[in-house]
């Protein structure tokens, strides 16, 4: 997918950023940038679009993204809103803040291959993003040289972790088209803004993008490595998996929500992306609690 380019510019006697996302009054946009970027969430539930990869996130989200990767969060609680204000406390600093060698050295063997396997972005279970994100919030509050100690702390932590998941696919490459990143990103903003519209259709998107149905096909695939229905069913089964553990709504109800029209394809759907109905994923989050 093609994402939109954000210049970021640390504070003034900062080398690198640390903030909490809930206090800017600005979008969460599909984008990328050159800066490495770990994002720690602490509570909350939505939509996780890393590369091509999408996919569902809950409490203690912990993310390590690559220099230049898309990504975007999408919350459930700001779903639709002009600004998404959920709390997510964001790290970023450029490769080569410390000099272009500095994660060469011998001491940096394991943060180096840390941040190569980044490339696709990094999922860390919760029982590790719990730690490292507090000492993320911590440095949020730090000054002078106890950033960049934190900093190197949380990343040699992190170097040492062998279950942390990849996510976008091995064969996911970067693309910097600004004329498809502009056009993708417009459809995929639209998508996410009117998701649970059971009239959202194919044509209306290919009408946005100014290509007939068929170039429309070719140019979402080529971009996302998925079809744009396919891309629409992974973002709204992930919308009615938050309602089926937080509601006592209807499975009927939920599915007409999440923009199904019709029961029996919500349960295929469900079936295909859980692998399971969503009374079994109701009833398996539930026992789990």
């Amino acid at each position: 997918m093609k994402a939109s380019y954000e210049k970021l510019v640390p504070d003034d006697g900062q080398s690198f950023r640390c903030f909490n996302r809930a206090k800017l009054k600005s979008p969460v946009k599909w984008h990328r940038h050159p800066e490495v970027e770990l994002t720690y969430i602490p509570t909350g539930v939505g939509s996780r679009m890393v590369g091509d990869h999408i996919g569902s996130y809950t409490d203690h989200e912990l993310v390590l993204l690559g220099s230049g990767l898309p990504h975007t969060w999408a919350s459930d609680e700001y779903r639709e809103q002009t600004y998404d204000r959920h709390t997510a406390f964001v790290l970023q600093f450029h490769p080569e803040f410390l000099g272009s060698d500095f994660f060469s050295l011998n001491e940096l063997v394991d943060v180096h291959q840390l941040l190569q396997r980044s490339s696709r972005g990094l999922w860390f279970p919760a029982a590790v993003a719990q730690p490292i994100g507090e000492q993320i919030m911590e440095l949020a509050d730090q000054r002078g040289a106890n950033r960049l100690i934190t900093l190197l702390s949380i990343l040699n932590d992190l170097s040492q972790i062998v279950d942390a998941e990849p996510l976008a696919s091995s064969l996911y490459r970067v693309s910097y088209n600004e004329q498809a990143e502009t056009r993708i990103r417009t459809i995929c903003d639209h998508i996410t803004e009117n998701l649970t519209d059971p009239d959202l259709s194919h044509s209306e998107l290919a009408d946005l993008a100014e290509m007939n149905a068929s170039a429309f096909s070719r140019f979402f695939k080529q971009s996302t490595g998925r079809t744009a229905s396919a891309y629409i069913n992974e973002l709204r089964i992930g919308f009615a998996c938050r309602l089926l553990t937080e509601t006592d709504d209807s499975i009927l109800s939920i599915s007409q929500q999440s923009g199904y029209q019709n029961l029996s394809n919500f349960n295929r759907r469900f079936q295909q992306h859980r692998k399971m109905t969503p009374r079994e994923y109701r009833n398996r989050f539930r026992t789990t609690v």
